[in-house]
This record gives structure tokens, sequence and C-alpha cells, in this order.
């Protein structure tokens, strides 16, 4: 019986200063695999489905070309982003005996894969969403190369993988190239199964507060949102929003809560066990998650002032240089 799914994470230098909370995050994830390739030799505590495997970018580097039969760029870490829907042919020797197969970034934290994602694999999706930062392969031969057809009569995946820009193949969003050059475009144009909707919290990175930018299927683009007034929780494995309807208490899971370009800082007492509560600024040790509307409403203490100091802080710091 093959295994759900395993997810390829190749990094390259030091992680961010919350990847434990990431790794946390997935481990109340037992029926998923998370597979690391990195040179980092910082010590962390890595629960039961993660694998590490000790690596270099000029290994992988080795290892495209090889499987490709050319020559690639991919001289920073940060170009991996385009060979992202390659993982599954570029490592494929680590994907035997899964369903399908994923990529995600480690800016994240995961909530419960097995509640809302499970659903959606045992569907027969040949690709599950759009966005870079997670995005999800049935684990088959054609469906592992499909990122080399032509697009348009071009093939775009030559494009990417030998310029030293960034192309933007791995995620449908607008890009200094074509808007539809990207591997979606593949899928979708293929007549395969495909899963577009956006199940994540994905707050823009121009703005202070949690505004989402979720990504619309219909106008295959990111588009920001209405600000919501709530409250953002991670809790044995949940990542949910707490707010207020008509005087009751509302709540909105997540498959994940990404925090692109976001300096997070963590507070030292957070353990494997706490509940979280995720503020735009920082991850803090939540005592009790709120049972109604009143206890919503009362403010972790300090929080707006302390994160307007510091957010108008920087933003003179950044006029002054």
């Amino acid at each position: 019986m093959n295994k759900k799914c395993i997810f390829i994470l190749p990094y390259f230098g030091k992680f961010n200063n919350y990847f434990q909370l990431f790794l946390n995050s997935f481990s109340y994830n037992s029926s998923f695999d998370l597979l690391i390739i990195t040179d980092c030799v910082d010590k962390y505590n890595y629960p039961a489905n993660v694998r590490l495997v000790k690596s270099t970018l000029a290994e992988v580097k080795a290892i495209a070309e090889q499987k490709l039969s050319f020559e690639v760029c991919l001289d920073k870490p940060y170009k991996l982003c385009d060979f992202k829907p390659a993982y599954g042919l570029l490592f494929e020797e680590y994907i035997r005996g899964y369903e399908y197969w994923g990529h995600c970034d480690c800016d994240i934290l995961f909530g419960n894969l097995e509640e809302i994602l499970t659903p959606l694999l045992e569907q027969g999706y040949d690709k599950l969403f759009a966005a870079g930062h997670m995005t999800i392969y049935k684990n088959t031969y054609e469906n592992n190369r499909r990122f080399m057809s032509l697009h348009n009569g071009v093939a775009i995946y030559k494009e990417a993988f030998t310029t030293s820009d960034i192309y933007v193949f791995d995620e449908d969003c607008q890009s200094k190239h074509h808007n539809d050059n990207n591997v979606h475009s593949i899928f979708l144009e293929s007549g395969v199964k495909v899963f577009s909707e956006d199940l994540s919290m994905n707050p823009s990175a121009g703005s202070a507060k949690f505004i989402q930018a979720k990504y619309i299927p219909q106008e295959r683009k990111f588009i920001k949102q209405l600000y919501v007034k709530a409250r953002y929780y991670f809790d044995k494995g949940d990542i949910f929003s707490l707010y207020a309807q008509e005087g009751r208490l509302k709540r909105n899971g997540y498959l994940y809560m990404h925090f692109q370009m976001r300096n997070m800082r963590v507070d030292k007492k957070i353990t494997e066990n706490n509940s979280i509560e995720i503020l735009p600024d920082r991850f803090h040790v939540c005592k009790k998650i709120p049972a109604n509307v009143n206890e919503l409403r009362e403010y972790t203490i300090g929080f707006p002032y302390l994160f307007w100091v510091n957010f108008y802080k920087k933003k003179i710091i950044r006029k002054l240089k």
C-alpha cells in the first residue's frame, strides 16, 4: 500500500528563527512525510516524520543537469523556486511508494493536513494548488514530467531553468514574463484533474496587519481581501482564526499560514505543547484559546502598542537610510 504524501524541501543556508515551530507544526501530521535536503548543520528537534539529507546546492545543480540533460542556472538558493515543479523527477528515488509528493516553503506553519488535505487527495487530483509556497502533484511517471510539456509551442521549463532571473515557473502569478508562462498553465491545458482553490492564510507582504492575499482561480491571480478583525492561533496541529460575527464567535481553519517577508519574533517560552497566538510580528504563548466573543476581545497585553511602535520605528529607519 502506497504512503499518502511526501513534501520535498531543498534549503541551503541558515533556516529562519521560527524553523523549529515549522517542524513542530508538521509533527502533528503523522501520515505525511517531509524530506529536507540541506547544508545547514544547526541542531533542531526533527520529528519522526521528517527525513534530513545532507547535500549542497552544487550537488543539486549536478542532479538537475544529469536528469534534464542540459546545463541549468542554479547558482543561488533562491533560484530553486523555479525548479520546484521538477522535484518529482530530480528526487524521484526519495518519493517511491508515495501516492503524492509536494513542495513547500519553510516560512509557513502547517495546519491539519489530515482533516483538510486528505479528502482532496482521495479524489485523485493530478495537481493541487497554484501558489509556490505549497503545491502537490500525483506521483506518476507522466505527471512528474508534465512540467516539460510545451506551452504555446515553447518548452518554457528550459527558459525558466537557464535564466539567472526568477522566472516564477512554479506558481500562477503575474511576473515580468507572460502572465501564464508557468507550470499551472501547462497542467490546466493538459486536461488533467486540477484543484486550484486557495485553502491557506497568506497575509499580504505589503500590509502590517494580517490582510489575506488570496488566490482566485477564476481570475488566476492573488487579490488582497478586505481586512477582517480576527485573531490567529496554532493549537494542537490546527491553524485557525477566530472572529466575531453578529455577536457570535466564528472560526476559520487553514491548511497552512504563510509568513513571507515578515520578521517574526518567537516567544522563548514556547514549547512543542504550547498553544500559540500568531500576531503580525511574533509568535506568542497563548494561555487560553478564546471560547466566546468577550474573551476574543481581550487583547494580548501590550501587543497593539508595542507592535505599532516597532513598525513605525522600522519605517523611520528605512527613510533615514
